[in-house]
């Protein structure tokens, strides 16, 4: 009994230490291509999100098809859409971090803004930063003010080094981590919502037909 119980305390510690990741994503293929600017197939309850008590968060959609992978994120604040940073620092300002890792711990990050000094930038963090002005060959971005805040549609393109070696395609499992970093002035982060990456913390991510 002593045993069961040990073993029981030892699962349920399991639990909690896993019960952030443990919520499965399943990102659907799309039949044909989707455009910026339009109207994606997202579904509610299909949202993968993270919200403060104040309302503040983020709503996020992942699909893809055989030369894409496409990233609705819709953010609730009360803040202006901003960022005065570039390149390496895009970050301390209104941004998205998305991170993927497989199984063999291949990780990637990508970081998107939409910056005053560049337009839309997109940072491929690892092992060396590469920056990006899109639209471009593998990368492009649409970021618009909505009355909820901001809502940004990325599609980054599967033909890119970066993403080329997740090998995404039918029943691909992999790791994905959300991050979104908001500003109140554009010049400093005020606080991060969700702060998934940065706490390392991964929810299940799978690609289905």
């Amino acid at each position: 009994m002593k045993r069961l119980s040990v073993v029981l305390i030892g699962l349920l510690c399991l639990l909690f230490v896993f019960g952030a990741t443990a919520l499965a994503y399943d990102a659907p293929k799309v039949a044909k291509p989707l455009v910026l600017g339009e109207e994606w197939p997202v579904v509610e309850e299909n949202a993968y999100s993270a919200f403060t008590n104040d309302g503040a968060g983020w709503k996020l959609w992942v699909f893809w098809d055989d030369e894409n992978v496409y990233i609705q994120y819709d953010v609730y604040t009360e803040f202006p859409l901003g960022n005065k940073k570039t390149e390496r620092y895009i970050y301390e300002a209104d941004s998205l971090e998305w991170e993927i890792k497989n199984a063999a711990g291949t990780r990637q990050k990508w970081m998107i803004a939409l910056t005053e000094a560049k337009g839309y930038e997109v940072v491929i963090r690892y092992p060396d930063r590469l920056y990006f002005v899109a639209p471009n060959e593998y990368h492009d971005v649409l970021i618009v003010e909505t009355d909820f805040g901001y809502r940004g549609q990325v599609i980054l393109s599967q033909n890119q080094a970066n993403l080329a070696e997740f090998k995404i395609g039918p029943g691909v499992e992999l790791q994905m981590a959300v991050q979104v970093n908001d500003s109140a002035d554009g010049e400093t982060r005020t606080r991060i919502l969700g702060g998934f990456v940065d706490a390392g913390t991964y929810s299940p991510l799978k690609f289905v037909e």
